[in-house]
């Protein structure tokens, strides 16, 4: 009696756990893309090709961009504008993240894609001006994430994986 009460919560717990992994697979394919869409050429980008090894779920990969964006943001200001807060643009827009491939010439790993849209407020600070700026700010970003300026285009990564030119770690 026991056994077959043992061996039907069993049967009910492993179809559960299933229909539970069915359901995340199914999610997981809905966050896949091949197609980009275009990027607003009149707005700044932040544009990250996150690795999946180190980012397994699109939240993850998000919250990766995000804070790594934040560190690089705090490094440049306290590098070269001595503490004092330089970025004010408000965001327009983002895009992903999605699953797709990075570009063949960063070594077409498997990817999340998502950009970050925002109006151009980046003006630099008294001791740099904003081409130093953003130079301070790409460097001390990861390999995975590029900033298309809207002014400038300082970053030589373009939005669309078929032009883009990464390095990957």
């Amino acid at each position: 009696m026991v056994n077959q009460t043992l061996a039907a919560v069993i049967t009910v717990t492993l179809t559960t756990l299933q229909g539970c992994s069915l359901a995340t697979i199914n999610a997981t394919h809905t966050n896949h893309r091949t197609a980009i869409p275009a990027a607003d050429p009149g707005l700044e980008h932040y544009i990250a090709w996150i690795p999946q090894h180190e980012a397994q779920t699109a939240t993850v990969a998000k919250a990766l961009a995000h804070i790594s964006l934040g560190n690089a943001r705090e490094q440049a200001v306290a590098e070269v504008c001595a503490g004092t807060h330089t970025i004010t643009g408000k965001v327009n827009s983002s895009v992903g993240p999605f699953q797709t491939r990075a570009p063949a010439s960063a070594g077409g790993y498997p990817a999340w894609y998502y950009r970050i849209s925002q109006q151009p407020e980046l003006h630099g600070c008294q001791e740099a001006n904003s081409q130093r700026f953003y130079q301070v700010l790409q460097a001390n970003l990861p390999v995975w994430i590029h900033i298309k300026s809207a002014e400038n285009r300082l970053a030589t990564v373009a939005d669309q994986p078929e032009q883009a030119s990464l390095r990957h770690p």
